[in-house]
């Protein structure tokens, strides 16, 4: 049976919100909101962070890919997992060690929601780092939720996108970034099958051929896509940024398509956008809509 956990019962004067959600936390020493996420991280050490995601599912679905049989394949190694209950939600805290770039990383994580919706809470820190392992431990454990406290959820992003005319609607914000469909449902349940994830990289990343990139991050999606070689991987410029399109297809025997673009920014990282939709008599149409939606793009000043 879970434990309820127990929580702060109301905000101190060292909780700090984090910007767009209802949850508030009394960060690490050191630690100060990130201008790249939502959520915390060290100035002197990238590598530590604490980030709040909203993922749009429900609790018991999202809340199963924790399960040590779905974390294995993703890299990483179950270290402690504990069923709890918090301000009236099902919730689970977590540790797992994952390996990233030549580097092993630990991770404290809770995770809580409810039918519609499920929020991560996720403390990153390298696996050697006990001392700030700790403190990220503590401050997740300071956690207060007001869910009173309502407000445009794409108000903390840095970028927009105008769906109006394309036949998308704005369906929730999912970490950095945005997700779009035709009819606001989780999974869409439209003729296409049309979805659109518009992201943000977490980090400035030192990315050392962007076309190249453009096609290595096929790899990363949990589907295996191959580029489509009768369209070419184009060059391509949108509010003032660089970077490359291309189209591509599943490599079994799905009839779902892909339309990426990633921008880049002179000062490092990127921007993601990755539409998926399936092959049928208005294929040309939902991809001139997913274009028109990814040329809205425009960073907020």
């Amino acid at each position: 049976m879970a434990q309820e956990l127990m929580l702060p019962e109301e905000a101190s004067e060292s909780h700090i919100r984090v910007p767009g959600t209802g949850v508030f936390l009394i960060p690490p020493p050191n630690f100060e909101p990130s201008e790249n996420f939502k959520g915390f991280q060290s100035p002197a050490d990238q590598t530590s962070m604490i980030m709040v995601m909203e993922i749009p599912g429900p609790y018991q679905e999202v809340s199963a890919g924790f399960r040590e049989e779905h974390l294995g394949p993703r890299g990483m190694e179950l270290k402690g997992r504990e069923e709890v209950q918090l301000y009236g939600y099902s919730g689970m805290l977590i540790e797992v060690t994952q390996e990233a770039n030549g580097m092993l990383f630990s991770k404290h994580i809770l995770v809580y929601g409810d039918s519609s919706q499920t929020t991560m809470i996720n403390g990153v820190f390298l696996a050697d780092s006990s001392w700030t392992g700790k403190n990220i431990q503590k401050s997740i454990l300071s956690t207060f939720i007001d869910n009173t406290l309502m407000e445009d959820p794409r108000s903390t992003l840095d970028f927009s996108l105008e769906e109006s005319g394309t036949g998308f609607q704005f369906v929730t914000v999912v970490g950095n970034g945005m997700l779009f469909n035709r009819d606001g449902k989780i999974p869409t349940e439209s003729e296409d099958q049309a979805n659109l994830i518009a992201d943000k990289s977490f980090q400035k990343l030192e990315i050392a051929d962007n076309k190249l990139y453009c096609i290595s991050r096929l790899k990363k999606y949990p589907d295996e896509y191959s580029v489509s070689v009768d369209r070419e991987i184009a060059e391509v410029e949108i509010d003032g940024l660089n970077g490359y399109t291309l189209y591509a297809h599943r490599t079994d025997d799905s009839p779902e398509h892909a339309y990426q673009v990633i921008l880049f920014p002179e000062d490092g990282g990127y921007f993601l956008f990755f539409g998926t939709y399936t092959s049928g008599p208005n294929q040309t149409q939902t991809e001139e809509e997913l274009k028109q939606l990814v040329f809205s793009f425009a960073r907020k000043q």
